[in-house]
């Protein structure tokens, strides 16, 4: 293959693995932060990240589950932990983020999965669900990726991944505005981390999911499911395996030149009008 030029100080992003050596093994060696592991995305992606050769230290708020669910993973032979984090509290972040680091030797990705929204029609907003929004999906991506900057810095090549949403891209006529300002800040926050990350080595992106099936949306009401799924082009729901995927792809080198970019998983929400629902709801 012909050597690509750079310029003499440029920093070193990661190697470009050959086919060869991405099957079955695309983060092998890779020591991965996740948040939020305990359900939902961050369970599924902590397994499918561990199974292509990464040690992913996890977290979660509900005690005991985060270190369960690393249990079970350590029987199937891959490298996990995880552990009771109130993300909220940079305190604790910062002593979560060193556990994790001695443990792995090391912090090459951070993939900001968790969140927890302070939802409420913009008229009966209080400054107490502001507040706790942005505390819960805001400042504690702040917090995760303050505390793992330093890692970052020293890893070969490393990768932040941080979550935001379509909401922050476009409104929605549901009540989201905290949801809203929280997420597009996160988006905004990537672009500029990865602007800042660059001479270290260390790149930047956001994804911005869509209407993902966690065990919570199956509990919505069926009117409400069906709007929402037809706003999609794919006319159907996004599992929380596509948005692992996602994680998976921007964590490995071979996005060793992707930074500042968003990435929507959302079935086309936010690029086109599927122009109305295509016939009834299935499968909910």
């Amino acid at each position: 293959m012909t050597d690509i030029p750079r310029m003499s100080n440029a920093a070193n992003f990661g190697t470009l693995p050959t086919p060869e050596q991405s099957l079955g093994k695309r983060l092998e060696g890779k020591k991965i932060l996740l948040t939020g592991t305990t359900k939902g995305v961050g369970r599924v992606t902590q397994e499918l990240l561990c199974a292509q050769g990464a040690f992913v230290c996890g977290s979660g708020r509900t005690p005991g589950v985060a270190a369960e669910v690393a249990a079970e993973l350590k029987k199937k032979g891959y490298q996990a932990e995880g552990f009771d984090v109130d993300l909220s509290d940079y305190v604790a972040v910062k002593e979560w983020v060193k556990t994790c680091a001695e443990l792995m030797g090391g912090i090459d990705v951070v993939i900001n999965n968790a969140s927890h929204p302070g939802m409420a029609p913009f008229e009966e907003m209080t400054p107490e669900i502001w507040q706790y929004g942005i505390e819960n999906e805001l400042d504690l991506v702040f917090n995760v990726c303050n505390c793992a900057w330093p890692y970052l810095k020293d890893a070969d090549g490393a990768s932040i991944i941080i979550t935001g949403s379509t909401v922050g891209l476009q409104g929605s006529n549901s009540p989201q505005a905290c949801h809203a300002a929280a997420k597009g800040a996160c988006v905004a926050l990537a672009r500029q981390l990865a602007a800042e990350g660059g001479p270290f080595g260390i790149r930047c992106n956001s994804i911005t999911p869509g209407l993902v099936w966690t065990e919570a949306m199956a509990n919505i009401p069926k009117e409400m499911a069906t709007g929402l799924i037809a706003a999609q082009t794919t006319q159907q729901a996004i599992s929380p395996l596509d948005i692992a995927y996602a994680y998976l792809f921007l964590a490995s080198d071979e996005s060793r030149f992707i930074t500042a970019t968003n990435i929507a998983v959302d079935g086309g929400c936010a690029g086109a009008v599927t122009g109305g629902m295509q016939g009834e709801i299935v499968g909910a």
